[in-house]
């Protein structure tokens, strides 16, 4: 449980350090968005998929013809058009592929962030509680830091840490690293190839999965300032959030399965 507080530590650490002020400092609309995105998406997110894909590719596409028109002299509004019905198309006719992709994405993020739970987060207490120093000889030797290196060592920023950490991995434990690596490659092209030839049932999963995930978060962050306790009551007791969880993503493929078949049978 410690090294998965490291982990997640070093995410809360890159949010502050990332997100706009006025996200942080508004927790509670930021959770608010978060789990009307996740709902929506876990319910209207197989459905509507080809609809906004078709229209980022045009909003995309528009942006991309403002500013060539802009570089090139060209007439803008002309330029705009073009732009957003030409990258359009090309959305609206390679949707197959963004749905690979995208399922290649959650189902490599899954399959080790299930790896990585067994075989990688034991080792986080490992390299926290140890600083490793290279010799001249190219060595990796441990000493006790300083009081200044510790400081240093612990204020690092998470891509920092991320850096340290997956370095001090490939030096100390190659062949979890070196699994890591391959099971994260194997399972983004197994994701893609389901995406491609399983286009709607992965969409399904996939969208279902992250609206799942993003109505986690949403919960956690507005229960966080608000209701505190009850996060503490949550860790206490994982098994009841993960019956939530599940019987939320369950409903959620529910409803998304027959919602997508009622479209694919209007459309013929």
């Amino acid at each position: 449980m410690n090294e998965l507080i490291s982990v997640l530590e070093q995410g809360r650490q890159f949010v502050v350090q990332h997100a706009p002020s006025e996200v942080l400092t508004r927790a509670i609309p930021a959770g608010i968005l978060l789990l009307i995105a996740g709902i929506g998406l876990s319910v209207l997110g197989a459905k509507l998929a080809r609809f906004g894909l078709t229209a980022a590719a045009v909003i995309l596409g528009g942006s991309a013809g403002l500013v060539f028109a802009r570089n090139n002299d060209l007439h803008p509004l002309l330029c705009v058009l073009c732009g957003a019905f030409l990258v359009g198309i090309i959305g609206f006719q390679t949707f197959r592929l963004w749905v690979g992709v995208g399922t290649a994405l959650v189902l490599s993020a899954i399959v080790v962030g299930a790896f990585g739970s067994r075989e990688i987060l034991p080792h986080v207490t490992e390299f926290e509680q140890a600083n490793v120093v290279t010799t001249a000889q190219g060595e990796p030797t441990f000493t006790i830091p300083s009081a200044e290196a510790q400081q240093s060592f612990a204020d690092r920023g998470p891509r920092d840490w991320a850096k340290q950490f997956w370095s001090y991995l490939n030096l100390n434990h190659a062949t979890t690293a070196r699994n890591a690596r391959a099971i994260s490659v194997v399972a983004l092209l197994i994701g893609l190839c389901v995406g491609l030839m399983a286009s709607r049932w992965a969409l399904i999963l996939s969208t279902s999965i992250t609206g799942t995930f993003f109505v986690a978060v949403g919960v956690a962050t507005l229960l966080r300032p608000s209701v505190p306790d009850s996060v503490e009551a949550l860790k206490g007791n994982p098994g009841l959030a993960a019956a939530g969880l599940a019987g939320f993503l369950i409903t959620s493929l529910i409803l998304q399965m027959l919602l997508s078949r009622r479209t694919e049978t209007e459309s013929e």
